[in-house]
């Protein structure tokens, strides 16, 4: 694959815009809005408590990962030869790339608390159903490592899957976000403005630069050697 320089400079440019107005505050009020949205519907909805805390759950994320996982390996299957190992090669680096846009996450000179620390008054998950271990605020919620794992997840499908998957990636992906910001534990700019801009930067480099491809061979052709040093035992 040959450079891209249109599509590299435009997607850097996109993950810049959306820092940047985070940044200058333009996003504010729309924060606040889906914050107390939500919020209020802790107490005003019957059984929406209880959902939410238990989606908020953290051996839920490792549910969502290994169904990510399996969602790869099940094309894989259906992928010819050396393509079948490609495709594993770029789950690999998939989860490297989400390692990397994390500690640049924890990088970022940023500190911001979730918004159940900001407002006293807001409703938290886990003193309406104490009896579930979830998760309703952090102490630094910008960028959300949850957002940066589903956007990166969503990423690689748009380019490397077949186009009729993404009718079933997007709204999953979508879905699997939610009970975040549901339960106060992150802004909506924490995955809009924070995970988001990350995901961008990193497919302007991998897909619209022979980066990607690169990397992949080389995988590919480390599995194959090692394939052919230690033959399965049948």
């Amino acid at each position: 694959m040959r450079w891209d320089f249109k599509g590299w400079l435009g997607l850097q440019l996109l993950a810049a815009v959306l820092l940047f107005t985070w940044w200058q505050g333009y996003w504010l009020s729309l924060d606040e809005g889906i914050f107390w949205w939500f919020n209020r519907r802790l107490v005003t909805i019957p059984g929406f408590a209880e959902l939410v805390a238990f989606l908020n759950q953290r051996w839920i994320d490792g549910v969502v990962a290994l169904l990510m996982a399996l969602f790869v390996f099940r094309h894989a299957g259906l992928m010819p030869g050396r393509e079948r190992i490609r495709t594993v090669c770029l789950l690999l680096i998939m989860a490297g790339c989400f390692s990397l846009q994390a500690a640049a996450g924890k990088a970022l000179p940023v500190e911001r608390p979730s918004p159940t620390l900001v407002y006293e008054q807001a409703e938290r998950v886990t003193q309406l159903i104490p009896e579930l271990t979830s998760k309703d605020a952090s102490e630094d919620s910008f960028p959300s490592d949850h957002g940066i794992g589903f956007a990166t997840f969503l990423l690689f499908a748009i380019y490397r899957f077949p186009r009729r998957y993404l009718y079933i990636v997007m709204p999953l992906v979508l879905a699997l976000a939610m009970p975040r910001l549901m339960s106060g534990a992150h802004w909506f700019t924490d995955f809009i403005c924070g995970s988001v801009p990350l995901a961008l930067f990193t497919a302007a480099w991998l897909f619209h630069t022979p980066l990607a491809n690169w990397l992949t061979d080389i995988l590919a052709e480390l599995v194959e050697k090692l394939w052919r040093r230690w033959p399965p035992q049948k």
